[in-house]
């Protein structure tokens, strides 16, 4: 069984990384009904059943202006937009060297992915004192989140 290290699961946005991540999470929720009644069961239980899906991915950062792909200057106009971009996230191919190639990561295609629109609907930059500036995005899936196949 494979198991997949973290540092290699990243968030492309409209064909290039968010830069200097730290994390990415890819969440997918669902949304419930009571369609609990009289004639099914009833009692102490509630009986809920799916009935919308929404997703989305953040991402927490460095704060840079430069490097190779997706800064916050960057995010920070797609933000005040407001239009949707292209989002997917997948494993990144494995190249010789550990550090971001010229150009920037490229997406693995061996593999399926996960990719949809998106708006930006959290951006917060965070400054402490003595510390690395940072920076966390949240982008929300505006329709369906697809799942490609290899």
């Amino acid at each position: 069984m494979t198991k997949e290290k973290g540092g290699m699961l990243m968030a492309w946005v409209s064909g290039a990384t968010v830069a200097f991540a730290t994390t990415h999470t890819l969440r997918i929720n669902g949304t419930t009904a009571d369609v609990s009644n009289k004639d099914e069961g009833g009692g102490d239980w509630a009986s809920n059943e799916v009935n919308l899906l929404d997703w989305s991915i953040d991402s927490s950062n460095f704060y840079s202006y430069d490097g190779e792909g997706m800064n916050y200057d960057d995010l920070f106009d797609i933000m005040v937009s407001k239009i949707p971009v292209d989002i997917k996230f997948t494993r990144r191919t494995m190249p010789e060297t550990k550090t971001v190639p010229t150009g920037g990561w490229v997406a693995d295609t061996t593999i399926p992915w996960y990719a949809g629109k998106a708006v930006i609907t959290n951006l917060e930059l965070t400054a402490d004192n003595g510390d690395y500036s940072r920076y966390n995005v949240t982008f929300t899936g505006v329709g369906e989140l697809k799942k490609t196949s290899v």
